[in-house]
């Protein structure tokens, strides 16, 4: 899947994330409803370039199954006219390992390998920081 253009100008970074998560419920028929905490890799509201965006989301049951929260980055990328970005779920094994502990800790258990190990690659790079780093996150 390709990346997905917004066509606003977004003022700022938090007006980025939001317009992201806004668009994911309406792609995924309000299957995905409520972004429970999100934390994101650019270093103030007016940055431009590159960016990811790592989201702890609540994704209600469907028929036989139970709400779960799982992880998701968004790869994003913003220029002054422009916001682009890409979501990845913990499942299909996103590359960035740098998920905060307080998105962690708000994923449900799951069975799926790949969301484990990201799981587990992600708290063991955020236990291994400098305290000063792992306080800032």
């Amino acid at each position: 899947m390709g990346s997905t253009p917004v066509q606003e100008k977004t003022a700022s970074i938090t007006q980025a994330v939001q317009s992201i998560f806004k668009s994911l419920e309406v792609l995924e028929n309000d299957t995905r409803q409520l972004v429970l905490h999100h934390e994101h890799t650019a270093p103030h509201d007016d940055h431009e370039g590159e960016f990811v965006i790592y989201a702890a989301l609540y994704i209600n049951g469907e028929e036989d199954q139970q709400p779960r929260v799982e992880g998701m980055i968004a790869y994003a990328s913003r220029t002054p006219d422009q916001l682009t970005y890409k979501f990845i779920s913990e499942d299909n094994n996103p590359r960035p390992r740098e998920c905060p502990i307080s998105v962690l800790d708000f994923l449900t258990p799951t069975k799926h390998p790949w969301a484990i190990a990201w799981r587990d690659e992600c708290r063991s790079f955020q236990l291994n920081c400098e305290p000063f780093n792992r306080m800032a996150s």
